[in-house]
């Protein structure tokens, strides 16, 4: 019988965080020029306030294209976009 281990099978809070250290570590990933200046999303205000996050997102889409691997990047806007929030000015 095979015991061998998945993604699936790990915690994904645990796999996101090892893959991230993996990928800091590796030094394979190219860091953009842009990446202290970007915010995550529309609907946030500020930049991430951790130094590697980009590892962290990284990480995230790979555990997240290793489980839906018939979706497209067009359904991480499910996971990743929201809304911005409209304000009326008193």
């Amino acid at each position: 019988m095979n015991n061998s281990t998945t993604v699936k099978d790990i915690p994904a809070t645990l796999f996101i965080s090892s893959y991230a250290d993996f990928l800091k570590r590796g030094g394979q990933v190219e860091l953009p020029s842009w990446l202290s200046i970007v915010k995550t999303g529309i609907h946030r205000k500020n930049t991430p306030h951790n130094p590697d996050w980009f590892f962290f997102r990284l990480a995230s889409l790979a555990r997240k294209f290793y489980i839906n691997k018939e979706k497209g990047v067009g359904s991480l806007t499910k996971s990743y976009g929201k809304k911005k929030k409209k304000r009326i000015k008193a």
